[in-house]
């Protein structure tokens, strides 16, 4: 609790000083007099007891699992669990800062009683993941307003907006089951599958080179391959990232969070090892496994606010070289490894980096939130350039999910996929 001093009275303690001074000075004794109310009231400000603070906050919210773009109430009730009366409570609920106002007011103001609470009610749009509440910030004033006491009350309400998906249909970008698949798949194994036109992005190490020696058209060989399927979910958390439709709508990384969330549950689900990666700054890697502790770690990082910051980093400390964090990523990944990229698609760099992916024999998917929806030349631009990106990673035969944050995800992935 912080305690402050308004300075209220200061005022008034110089009007009695001077007509004090001025009395004297003009040697008038009712000139001196008119400082005695103003003392009366300063020595009341002294006089008056401190009162203890001692509030608690709850949340009541409807509905409890609304669908994106719903609007959610949130009521707030405060109660004063103390002995002595409050005579000035002003409150400011500790919306979640992805999340905006629709109706109604997070502020409100009150005298509480020992054991009496008031109620206040407003209104959020739903947003896409799991959003929790901060703290309740109350000011409170003592009855003469020459103390305010500032105070926070904790909550662990939250709203969780969540569209689970059932099964990732995804071709090789996760696995259906722990352990070796055989036979399924081609790829560099040694059991001969089949013979394909060449594609950008296929390891050189697989291109028939005695085919382009007689005909002089590149083909690549795939082999059936026996793999341990592992999944590593890579969040694209760069400062380039945190882009936005609007200044008051979500910026893609906080979809990226929601979209790794539901991800991670359709794959432990299914059994299958499962990994992190967060591409920022200060990177993240949490290598594959599937025992509850290790799940649970790789849910709390996603939706921690310190690793997945909901502000931009500051540019002074991101590195944006693709090197730094291919060379962080590469190295971690095995070659027989899926990856499943979150990223908004904003620069070239996520491509590179699914290309270099690829050239190490490992299978890539992306899924990429679209926010920039628009109609200025600016957007149309970015709109234009992420295009061209997703046709690139597209004829790297790598699966692009292009996905509307305003619509359901698993459509989105089954849609692509038919593709």
């Amino acid at each position: 609790m912080i305690r402050r001093r308004t300075g209220r009275w200061n005022v008034t303690v110089i009007v009695a000083l001077s007509a004090i001074a001025v009395g004297v000075l003009l040697a008038k004794p009712v000139v001196a007099l008119l400082a005695i109310p103003a003392i009366v009231f300063t020595g009341y400000s002294h006089v008056t007891r401190e009162p203890v603070v001692s509030l608690s906050a709850d949340h009541q919210v409807a509905p409890t699992d609304p669908a994106h773009g719903e609007s959610v109430e949130v009521t707030v009730t405060v109660r004063n669990e103390g002995p002595q009366p409050l005579a000035d409570v002003r409150m400011l609920d500790g919306v979640p800062p992805m999340l905006s106002v629709r109706d109604g007011s997070p502020r409100h103001g009150a005298v509480l009683g020992p054991g009496e609470s008031t109620t206040f009610s407003y209104r959020v749009e739903a947003k896409h993941g799991v959003h929790r509440f901060e703290p309740v910030t109350a000011v409170v004033r003592e009855v003469s307003g020459r103390l305010v006491m500032v105070t926070t009350l904790s909550t662990s309400a939250a709203i969780s907006c969540r569209s689970p998906i059932r099964t990732i249909p995804l071709e090789r970008a996760v696995g259906n089951r722990p352990g070796a698949t055989a036979g399924a798949t081609t790829g560099s194994g040694v059991e001969f599958s089949k013979v394909r036109s060449y594609r950008f992005g296929d390891p050189p190490g697989r291109i028939d080179w005695n085919r382009y020696a007689r005909s002089g058209a590149l083909s690549t060989v795939s082999y059936r391959e026996e793999r341990t399927e592992s999944v590593v979910l890579c969040v694209d958390a760069r400062r380039e990232c945190y882009l936005s439709a609007g200044p008051a709508e979500p910026h893609a990384v906080l979809y990226e969070r929601v979209a790794a969330r539901e991800v991670l549950d359709a794959v432990t689900a299914a059994g299958t090892p499962v990994g992190l990666s967060i591409l920022s700054a200060e990177s993240t890697w949490l290598a594959p496994g599937t025992c509850s502790h290790h799940v649970g770690t790789v849910e709390r990082t996603l939706e921690d606010d310190t690793t997945l910051s909901l502000e931009p980093p500051d540019r002074r400390t991101e590195d944006g070289c693709v090197d730094a964090h291919v060379s962080t990523l590469q190295p971690a990944v095995r070659a027989d490894w899926d990856v499943v990229l979150f990223s908004p698609l904003c620069d070239d760099v996520p491509v590179e980096i699914s290309r270099r992916l690829r050239e190490r024999g490992c299978s890539v998917a992306v899924v990429s939130p679209d926010v920039t929806s628009g109609h200025s030349l600016a957007t149309a631009f970015s709109q234009l350039r992420r295009r061209n990106r997703m046709a690139t990673l597209r004829r790297a035969d790598v699966p692009v999910v292009d996905w509307d944050p305003e619509t359901p995800l698993e459509p989105t992935i089954r849609r692509s996929v038919q593709r």
